[in-house]
């Protein structure tokens, strides 16, 4: 019988979070932070979808022959693992630059504009490219 392995990857965004996971328009399973999971499946074509609160992917269409061994890695919108850490960064300059100096910096005011920009994007417009199924060998 087919094998789907299930891999959600380390995230500082939402490690907390639980991600749903759709087969065929229905819930399969829950993943959580850092966890693999295994599923035996029969053969078939198959449509697979992740989803978190409002948010969600791109269906991973998969077919799956006797024997085979199909791996998915579950992971964020792109270069969510460094946006979060670059935004509070970024604040934390520009608050002490503020607050020490008493300047306004206009450019990493923009900067943080651009890293909230870029999360609402994912969380609005882009919501159903907010998680990432990708097919690993």
């Amino acid at each position: 019988m087919p094998k789907l392995l299930l891999k959600r990857n380390s995230e500082w965004a939402n490690k907390m979070k639980t991600y749903h996971l759709y087969l065929n328009g229905r819930e399969f399973t829950e993943i959580r932070h850092d966890e693999v999971l295994s599923f035996e499946i029969p053969e078939g074509k198959y449509r697979l979808e992740a989803r978190v609160d409002w948010c969600g992917s791109q269906p991973l269409e998969l077919e799956f022959k006797e024997g085979e061994i199909r791996k998915v890695e579950i992971t964020g919108f792109v270069f969510s693992k460094y946006l979060f850490p670059s935004a509070l960064s970024t604040l934390i300059i520009y608050m002490a630059i503020y607050f020490h100096f008493k300047v306004n910096s206009l450019f990493l005011a923009s900067v943080l504009m651009f890293f909230f920009g870029y999360l609402v994007y994912f969380m609005t417009f882009g919501r159903k490219h907010y998680l990432r199924l990708m097919e690993r060998a």
